[in-house]
């Protein structure tokens, strides 16, 4: 299998995980990574309860890996070939890019970017009805925006290629 395939299918999984959970359930793991990982020790503190709080209102740790799922389904219908090592990159997915596997990373990133305050604001917001429709909404928008953005980039390919041509030329010429 072709490393670059891999990479752009991890790539792919987090360009396109959504900050905001969907409304359904996820269904059960296939396989139970929580047990497997090795999570790095994140100070647990007030700001950090806050962060997790928030993770949860979110629902963060299903939207992440609900994403995980449909990315390899989506990577799959576009390359079958690939479908004999679904469960193969779905584990490999599971133990590296889920939630389990960054959330304490997730976390530190958070803390970095944003005050406890900031944090109960953002959690009482994400409580309120318009929070929760966002928490609902949002993955479909940056989804569709993330789609604008190929179909622009696909459409409009040759106009990069020809740039790049251009610029090899003045690169041979120097």
């Amino acid at each position: 299998m072709n490393r670059y395939m891999i990479a752009a299918l991890v790539v792919a999984s987090f360009a396109a995980a959504p900050v905001f959970a969907q409304q359904a359930a996820p269904e059960p793991a296939k396989t139970d990574y929580a047990a497997s990982e090795k999570a790095t020790e994140v100070e647990n503190d007030s700001h950090t309860r806050a962060i997790e709080e928030f993770f949860a209102v979110i629902n963060l740790k299903q939207s992440t890996d609900r994403t995980i799922d449909e990315m390899l389904e989506m990577q799959i219908q576009q390359q079958p070939q690939l479908a004999s090592f679904e469960d193969v990159m779905l584990d490999f997915l599971r133990k590296h890019v889920s939630y389990v596997a960054l959330k304490d990373d997730i976390v530190q990133l958070y803390k970095a970017e944003f005050s406890e305050e900031e944090i109960r604001e953002m959690t009482a917001f994400y409580r309120t009805p318009v929070g929760q429709k966002a928490v609902k909404v949002l993955p479909a928008l940056v989804a569709a925006g993330a789609q604008l953005g190929l179909q622009r980039v696909q459409a409009n390919m040759g106009d990069l290629q020809k740039a790049i041509e251009k610029r090899q030329a003045e690169l041979q010429n120097q």
